[in-house]
């Protein structure tokens, strides 16, 4: 169900042995010894300073010297980047059929498809408590009855405090920071949001008590941006989406949400336009009996739009072989095909190109740039190189 796929693969190069005269390359992998272009395997010709072809998982690449090294493939795993879903529920006395609707759909028609995709998530609900209760298997608690205090789990987190339409901005945001009081997030909602996580806001609210002035989304949106530390992204860079449940008439069909570029309905144009601001999807919450098909297509959708992680670490290499940092290079091949781009590495950050890397730790990272261009590619493909000396000055 992830539509980004990003196929990784890590070769593993034994390169060079003494670099004495007599021509003769030792490979550690166990393969054979390369003299005068053959090989224990078979033979061939680099033509060109070229690669020599030895099957499936091993190739011949020339050294910045002139010489040349075995590679060897091996299978590195991509992780997806963590997701964080808020979910802000207005507990006013016209919400209840809309709570218990929530209530009801929210592990099956959910928390189940993020769970089925196999991404690192978490459901944090900001609402009064217990008039909103999440029940197992995402909370800790069947809520019959409720416990004194939200049971939450390591995917489950609960902000008791209670909201209604007029104040539902800028609860969100004043939220964020504030302690919570079952001391459960002392610093706020955000002790439960993940720094690299993609974040979704989901919105339930009747709206009846907010502004119809548009202006407060773009006021709404600065002050999330401003959050200490940039938890929803910056300015340049936004991290988050909003959907919203809400008084407004239905679509056709009626179990069809709302989409950004539709035009604003019903009451709260102020709420409203912050799903049309971030791309959201908006949704009648009087139309109960379709809550779980929403659902549905709002957690499809975070699915879809999780982006791989843009930092790998460095491959393993086999018992016996060391890997030098300062050798590695990542071949990056367009949709999965064709002709592969060459990523070189760079010293750290202050040094990013667009076709760049950089290594910190045992950690490999993607420069901004070619992040956006592998997570653009839903085929793209990545080989990781090392073992040759390919020029890399780590003092820059």
């Amino acid at each position: 169900m992830i539509a980004t796929s990003c196929g990784f693969a890590a070769l593993l190069a034994a390169c060079g042995g003494d670099g004495g005269g007599g021509g003769n390359t030792s490979v550690g992998s166990g393969i054979g010894t390369l003299t005068g272009g053959s090989t224990g395997e078979g033979s061939g010709s680099a033509e060109d300073g070229g690669k020599l072809d030895l099957g499936p998982g091993h190739d011949i690449a020339p050294e910045s010297d002139g010489e040349q090294c075995l590679s060897q493939m091996l299978d590195a795993e991509l992780s997806y980047r963590p997701v964080d879903v808020l979910m802000v529920v207005d507990t006013s006395s016209s919400m209840g059929d809309a709570i218990a609707a929530m209530q009801a759909s929210i592990n099956q028609d959910f928390a189940a498809i993020l769970d089925q995709s196999g991404l690192d998530y978490r459901v944090i609900v900001a609402a009064g408590y217990p008039d909103v209760c999440i029940a197992m298997p995402l909370s800790g608690t069947d809520c019959n009855p409720a416990p004194a205090v939200p049971a939450v789990t390591a995917q489950y987190a609960h902000y008791g405090q209670a909201t209604g339409s007029g104040a539902f901005l800028d609860n969100i945001v004043a939220w964020a920071t504030a302690p919570d009081p079952y001391g459960l997030l002392p610093g706020g909602y955000v002790d439960a949001l993940r720094p690299d996580s993609v974040k979704t806001i989901v919105g339930m609210t009747d709206g009846t008590s907010a502004s119809n002035d548009t202006s407060l989304a773009d006021a709404f949106d600065a002050a999330l941006l401003g959050l200490p530390g940039n938890p929803f992204g910056t300015a340049g860079d936004r991290q988050y989406t909003f959907h919203l449940f809400t008084s407004m008439p239905v679509n056709n069909p009626p179990s069809m949400p709302w989409g950004p570029a539709d035009a604003l309905q019903g009451q709260g144009h102020s709420i409203q336009q912050v799903a049309v601001l971030t791309g959201g999807l908006r949704f009648p919450f009087t139309q109960t009996e379709d809550f779980g098909s929403v659902f549905n297509v709002i957690a499809t959708g975070v699915v879809d739009a999780t982006p791989v992680s843009c930092e790998f670490p460095i491959p393993t290499p086999p018992e016996g072989e060391t890997i030098d940092p300062d050798t590695i290079e990542i071949d990056y091949t367009p949709g999965g095909m064709g002709q592969p781009e060459t990523f070189h590495q760079v010293v750290g950050p202050a040094d990013c190109a667009a076709d760049a890397f950089y290594i910190s730790g045992d950690t490999v990272y993607l420069c901004p740039q070619a992040c956006t261009i592998v997570q653009g590619d839903a085929t793209a493909h990545l080989d990781v190189r090392y073992g040759c000396d390919v020029g890399f000055d780590p003092q820059g």
